[in-house]
């Protein structure tokens, strides 16, 4: 997930860290007439009722696109491989503002639609129903200028890189709409991978491993197919393309772990702050179990975007990305990659587990943590109480309390469970959830369970509710 750089704008970033720790194209005309909607349009998720599908489960994406730079257009095929889990006369996939231009369901022809706000379903009719519990193999070929458009309170989608012709895909609660067709909520994790053509001297990054780079000529100009791949499953929003002429670093971390670092042009201090990454792994490690995603690294774009983002195993980072932001996009390698959000209510089980790990760096570095959380609650906590980390509504979910309150949340929670009891609770929870998702009262129940306190009140009077928790509840064990 990500630390939104409302964490949009310099004012409340700047506010946060002082604290110790493109208009979407219309939809192409179908080629024929729109099938009845299944029951299956839409996952349920009642922020966003329409994103994602209940018909089937996605095991995997492949992206191949071609790039233009000139136009900043591509032109892609998406192959979705997936398992119906009912029987299906209509597959809906999310896909904003690029033109389709042919549809095949298992290897035959398929009629497609278009529907939704700014087209944003694409419902395709096989030629034959998909049986429940068949194989599902739909490729997309489509084309078109990836746009932006307003995720609550900053826009998600394609931004242009400062070099002329680049540019990246980022976005929370949405970004694969903006470039590829996807199954689009975080409960439906697949693998993913990406051959992606582009101009000399343009290189391309993504997530997961780096395969082979092959060379050739297109239209007379000379041109790389980068490959990369992801074997894990991961949520859609955690993918991503950025194009531009990239500087790499390569090394690996104790255990092995391949690293891989990619910078656009001019990228400052990014390089410096970036060799403390295997510093704030085993600090994180320490805490919340072992790393659990099979690269690492970062992508610092150069470009203007207001927030960095966790894309799963080497995160997206605004310019100007310190340590604080590193430690906050990899914390969300644990919670809101491999363990992640059930419903986008429950964002704060992302966003506040991946802001207090700011204050965890911070303790390693020699900042005691009680004696800030005294002195801030007893100083500001008129405002800090007013924040609600539960249910904020569709366009809120990032807003400033996750990051802001959401801290003062998990250390009273750790002192209330105890030190020991709480991050082996976390870490039993890293290994049994790993590549599931969770809501914030599965959270509550499972510590409780497993650490044998009660927590209902605590639970409500600081994630249900606002307002300023009881005394227990705000100063509990050693605070």
């Amino acid at each position: 997930m990500r630390r939104r750089t409302v964490l949009i704008g310099s004012a409340v970033t700047s506010a946060l860290m002082m604290l110790p720790g493109a208009a979407v194209s219309a939809p192409s005309a179908a080629p024929a007439p729109a099938p009845s909607l299944q029951p299956a349009a839409g996952l349920g998720d009642p922020y966003y009722p329409l994103d994602g599908n209940r018909g089937y489960n996605v095991l995997g994406y492949h992206v191949r696109l071609s790039y233009f730079a000139s136009r900043q257009t591509i032109r892609a095929r998406t192959v979705v491989r997936a398992v119906s889990k009912e029987r299906l006369t209509s597959v809906h996939l999310d896909l904003v503002g690029l033109r389709v231009d042919a549809v095949q369901v298992n290897g035959r022809r398929a009629a497609w639609t278009r529907s939704g706000p700014s087209g944003h379903e694409l419902v395709v009719s096989p030629a034959r129903a998909v049986a429940a519990h068949q194989p599902l193999v739909v490729a997309v070929s489509y084309h078109g200028k990836p746009s932006a458009e307003a995720d609550g309170s900053v826009p998600s989608g394609w931004f242009d890189a400062r070099t002329r012709g680049g540019g990246f895909i980022a976005g929370e609660p949405h970004s694969c709409t903006f470039w590829y067709p996807c199954n689009d909520h975080p409960t439906d994790k697949a693998r993913f991978s990406l051959a992606a053509t582009v101009p000399r001297p343009f290189a391309v990054v993504s997530v997961g491993a780096q395969l082979k780079t092959t060379a050739g000529v297109r239209q007379g100009r000379e041109v790389r197919t980068f490959r990369w791949r992801l074997g894990e499953r991961t949520a859609t929003y955690l993918t991503t393309i950025y194009i531009d002429k990239l500087t790499f670093e390569r090394s690996r971390l104790d255990d092995g772990t391949r690293v891989i670092s990619a910078y656009g042009p001019d990228p400052g201090a990014a390089p410096r702050n970036e060799r403390k990454l295997p510093e704030a792994l085993r600090v994180l490690t320490r805490y919340w179990g072992p790393y659990p995603a099979p690269q690492a690294g970062g992508i610092f774009v150069s470009g203007t975007v207001p927030f960095s983002l966790e894309t799963f195993t080497r995160p997206v980072y605004t310019e100007g990305a310190g340590i604080q932001t590193i430690v906050h996009e990899n914390a969300h390698q644990w919670w809101g990659d491999n363990v992640s959000v059930k419903r986008w209510r429950d964002v704060c089980f992302n966003e506040c587990l991946a802001s207090y790990s700011q204050w965890l760096w911070d303790a390693h570095k020699g900042t005691d943590l009680d004696a800030r959380y005294r002195r801030n609650v007893r100083s500001d906590g008129s405002s800090l109480f007013s924040w609600p980390l539960y249910d904020t509504g569709a366009g809120h979910e990032f807003d400033v309390g996750v990051y802001y309150k959401g801290k003062y949340f998990v250390h009273a929670l750790r002192n209330k469970v105890g030190d020991r009891r709480f991050f082996a609770a976390m870490r039993e929870i890293q290994s049994e959830r790993a590549g599931r998702n969770m809501s914030m009262l599965e959270l509550r129940d499972a510590l409780e369970r497993k650490t044998g306190v009660a927590l209902t009140s605590f639970w409500r009077e600081w994630v249900l509710e606002t307002g300023r928790p009881s005394r227990a509840n705000l100063f509990p064990g050693s605070i």
